[in-house]
């Protein structure tokens, strides 16, 4: 075979990029080592029949090469996923911040309407106390305070579960993402 590190007979007329495994006419490759003295023992791939057949146009490709060309494919690969991954991580970590934010708001805003609502129950108590109100009156007064507490903090607890399943699942991603 020849001594230059050319991937074909041809002179670069086709290229074959990383480990070939069928030649050009359609044939698998095996492997040989190289007899000449420039090469001793080096292999290559190249099909039977280009082994029978020098003067014709057959894949051969030095196994080193082959295996050079992989690794650079597998770099290449590992750069871009490493840039993907740095690219979801930083979404992930915004869209994190952004929900304990809103987390943040919606807790200073049930307990201010908690504080309202307490307040108000014991304003009312106090006034129904003052004005000798029957018990009927301070049970009516505190029912329809407790049940406009809890119809007023049900939709943030609701927003607050809700924010608590998605950061689960970005927790749950990112764990599986960074294993």
């Amino acid at each position: 075979m020849s001594s230059s590190s050319s991937s074909s007979r041809c002179n670069g007329r086709r290229e074959t990029v990383g480990v070939p495994n069928r030649c050009w006419c359609g044939a698998k490759l095996t492997t040989f080592g190289s007899k000449t003295k420039e090469n001793l023992f080096r292999r290559f791939y190249i099909c039977k029949i280009g082994v029978q057949r020098q003067n014709e146009d057959h894949l051969f490709k030095w196994v080193d090469e082959a295996i050079i060309d992989e690794i650079n494919i597998v770099d290449v690969n590992q750069r871009q996923q490493q840039a993907e991954f740095a690219s979801f991580m930083k979404a992930t970590t915004e869209a994190i911040e952004s929900q304990g934010k809103c987390l943040d708001e919606a807790i200073f805003d049930m307990k201010c309407r908690l504080e309202e609502q307490r307040t108000l129950i014991t304003e009312g108590l106090a006034s129904a106390t003052k004005e000798n109100a029957t018990a009927t009156i301070e049970d009516g007064l505190a029912s329809s305070n407790l049940a406009s507490a809890v119809a007023k903090t049900q939709t943030p607890l609701l927003n607050f579960a809700a924010c608590g399943i998605v950061f689960g699942t970005l927790a749950f991603l990112y764990a599986k993402l960074s294993n």
